[in-house]
């Protein structure tokens, strides 16, 4: 950890912090004894890079390329560039998003499925689709080799409104994963994500569930990690979104919003939470920044 030099302005320091960042130099600001603010530089290896990165900020600070997303556009090669996705600037300036190509299969399976589950000719399709047909946890279909239903609940949902929700947030959620990932990877993670949380919600209450919410709690768990952790990182999830995805986490569980699948919410948000912290290495920052914490008492 080094003391690199110090920058006047609150809003050019944390500009400049960012853009170290793009360049996976993590750095944090404290207030200087004098004026302005300190940047510190917590690897000793980058310390050198970010002392030249200093010099060229300082001389030219309102330089474009100091900018961190323009950094990360640039970074992209041509074949790649189509699939960065920024939400806040295209939500902001009403650009229409480009949907991931396992995010819109997901968003069309549970359109198709959840209006044919209402028609009686498709009754008996759809009740395959369901975890169980029994209560108890035995698990007699899959055991019998149907193991299509650890997954197929989350296409099923109970009702427009249900289904309204849960598609806007997979939509917001599920295309920066796609995007920042792999469309494999967001795959693979939907469908972990399902098996554990369905098996979950079915060994607790029973078979009567339906719904992607535990999907989607475990998406918002994985990004929130993301955006915590992982240096340079490219997800976006304001604090506010995180707020209220808890406060209505906390609603379902006291009943106040009733016949809701909590064990799947909570056993989602979990699994999102340690995948993220993982995939983000959570353990080498969480470490790095106590020792520089330690370092300024």
């Amino acid at each position: 950890m080094r003391h690199i030099g110090n920058i006047a302005e609150k809003k050019q320091a944390e500009r400049f912090v960012h853009f170290l960042a793009a360049q996976h130099i993590e750095a944090v600001l404290r207030p200087a004894q004098d004026t302005g603010y300190a940047v510190w530089v917590l690897e000793e290896d980058r310390v050198a890079a970010a002392r030249q990165h200093l010099a060229a900020f300082l001389a030219r600070p309102d330089d474009q390329r100091f900018d961190a997303a323009r950094v990360h556009q640039r970074r992209r090669t041509p074949a790649a560039r189509w699939r960065f996705i920024n939400i806040r600037t295209d939500l902001l300036h009403g650009r229409r998003l480009s949907t991931g190509s396992v995010t819109g299969l997901c968003i069309a399976v549970s359109v198709v499925v959840t209006l044919l589950a209402n028609l009686p000719a498709f009754a008996p399709l759809t009740a395959k689709l369901y975890f169980s047909e029994y209560f108890g946890t035995s698990f007699p279909e899959i055991r019998a080799g149907q193991v299509w239903r650890l997954v197929t609940p989350i296409f099923l949902h109970a009702g427009v409104l249900h289904l309204v929700f849960n598609m806007l947030w997979l939509y917001q959620l599920g295309i920066q994963i796609e995007a920042q990932e792999s469309s494999r990877y967001f795959a693979v993670m939907v469908l972990v994500l399902a098996v554990i949380c369905n098996t979950g919600q079915y060994v607790v209450s029973g078979p009567l569930f339906v719904g992607m919410s535990g999907v989607v709690y475990g998406l918002l768990g994985y990004i929130w990690m993301m955006t915590r952790f992982q240096i340079g990182t490219l997800y976006l999830l304001s604090q506010q979104t995180v707020l209220l995805m808890l406060i209505w986490l906390g609603l379902c569980l006291v009943h106040i919003i009733p016949h809701v699948a909590n064990t799947e919410h909570i056993v989602g948000l979990l699994v999102g939470v340690a995948w993220g912290f993982v995939r983000s290495g959570g353990w080498s920052q969480m470490r790095r920044r106590r020792r520089f914490r330690k370092r300024l008492e």
